[in-house]
């Protein structure tokens, strides 16, 4: 604030009210009928999947996390897990409606935003655009763990949820090192930018990202 610029204590705190315009709640009411004809088969169960995909990946930490094991797998892990099971369709939806030049910005539960935006990245890329990112990724380290001759988008869809796990369980063929942990992981080849252990605490670091976008004429 400019000394030249002078605020009135006595205006600035007099009694008065914020008034806001109308906010809709719940008046989206569609069912999947209504919405089959906007979309294609294929888009309708990859979202599908892509839900899927979510909510075991969460599931499976909460297990862990309760009882020390999955799938007959014993394994300790001692780090923060806050999950956000329930939340697959707000995670996969709107992942589905961004592009590779988007970005999202995760906070404190943000392990379903970063494998749903992860997730369309993988189906949207073109294959020799995977192979070159999984490939140059830390020197392909994190790749060599799963490659086992698969298909590209299959590959690269094994590639996203173990480079996120290893973070989450602090190895160093994680996407950070394992230094980000569950709190602080991101993958910015797919758009996936840091999340945020303040609730919230992205809101402001999104803006300043948009902002250099514009400013830079990037998309």
């Amino acid at each position: 604030m400019p000394r030249s610029q002078y605020v009135d204590p006595a205006k600035m705190r007099s009694p008065g009210e914020i008034a806001f315009k109308p906010i809709p709640v719940c008046v989206y009411q569609k069912q999947v009928k209504d919405e089959k004809d906007n979309f294609s088969k294929k888009d309708l169960l990859n979202i599908y999947r892509d839900m899927c995909v979510v909510r075991e990946f969460e599931t499976m930490l909460q297990l862990i996390k309760t009882t020390g094991e999955y799938a007959g797998k014993a394994y300790e892990h001692p780090g923060p897990a806050h999950l956000g099971i329930g939340q697959e369709a707000a995670y996969v939806g709107q992942a589905y409606t961004l592009d590779i030049d988007d970005f999202v910005f995760g906070s404190h539960r943000s392990h379903g935003e970063i494998l749903a935006k992860g997730l369309r990245s993988v189906e949207i890329l073109p294959e020799d655009e995977l192979e070159k990112v999984m490939k140059e990724f830390f020197g392909g380290s994190t790749l060599k763990v799963v490659d086992k001759g698969q298909a590209t988008r299959q590959k690269a869809l094994e590639f996203l949820i173990y480079g996120t796990l290893a973070e989450i369980f602090a190895r160093e063929t994680g996407f950070n090192k394992g230094l980000g942990g569950s709190m602080h992981a991101f993958f910015t080849p797919f758009g996936i930018y840091p999340n945020n252990a303040i609730v919230g605490g992205s809101g402001d670091i999104s803006v300043g990202a948009a902002m250099y976008k514009k400013i830079n004429l990037k998309k």
